[in-house]
């Protein structure tokens, strides 16, 4: 399957989610920006859901940025492939360095995005984690680590494509795990996409202020 775009690829998770007899009352989105926000508010949407922001950075190799070897968000402890980094010759200089530069990226992104008071809008909920595609599965374990710490009563995730190894290594960590699409030869996200033009922190605030007003 090749989604037209991220907001096709949400309707058709949407589709998935909405045949488990979904408490509105009962359930958070909770998407990755910025192109799992797009995924996600078409989610909520049709599931009638609210939609929240978990801000995560991926940290990146020192010759390959794309390559996350871990992930952070702007608070707690970070998460980091030491196996990869030690493949890859990577030292505690850059990690160190690498960590601070993406808390500061994570924060400066929560600021203009606004505050969406996570911890108190995830406890005791059962949260939907969505991003427009898995590709090392760093941010989705940074993500459910996250909403664990936030009292998160049940965890789904919710992603449009992965690598099937990707998806063994994180099925341990998730509730359930929604995917229409897994390939073993899986290159990229955008491989699966008519439509992957990046996205922009101004449209995500655009997308999560249209969902709060309505």
């Amino acid at each position: 399957m090749v989604y037209e775009d991220r907001s096709d690829a949400g309707y058709i998770l949407a589709d998935l989610i909405s045949k488990r007899k979904i408490d509105e009352k009962k359930y958070v989105v909770c998407a990755i920006p910025r192109g799992g926000v797009v995924v996600g508010a078409k989610i909520a949407k049709k599931l009638k859901i609210p939609l929240v922001p978990l801000v995560i950075k991926k940290l990146g190799a020192p010759t390959n940025p794309e390559l996350a070897i871990g992930a952070t968000a702007s608070f707690g402890k970070p998460i980091v492939d030491r196996w990869l980094a030690a493949d890859l010759g990577i030292g505690a200089d850059y990690l160190k360095k690498e960590i601070i530069k993406k808390k500061r990226e994570a924060k400066h992104r929560e600021k203009f995005l606004g505050d969406f008071n996570l911890s108190k809008v995830i406890i005791g909920k059962n949260v939907v984690v969505v991003d427009d595609g898995l590709a090392t599965g760093q941010t989705a374990k940074m993500a459910v680590k996250i909403l664990k710490q936030f009292g998160a009563k049940r965890i789904i995730l919710a992603v449009p494509c992965a690598p099937i190894s990707v998806i063994e290594q994180v099925r341990g960590d998730y509730d359930e795990i929604i995917c229409p699409e897994t390939r073993e030869d899986f290159m990229a996200v955008g491989q699966f996409y008519k439509n992957f033009q990046p996205v922009v922190d101004e449209e995500v605030r655009k997308i999560l202020q249209l969902t709060t007003d309505s």
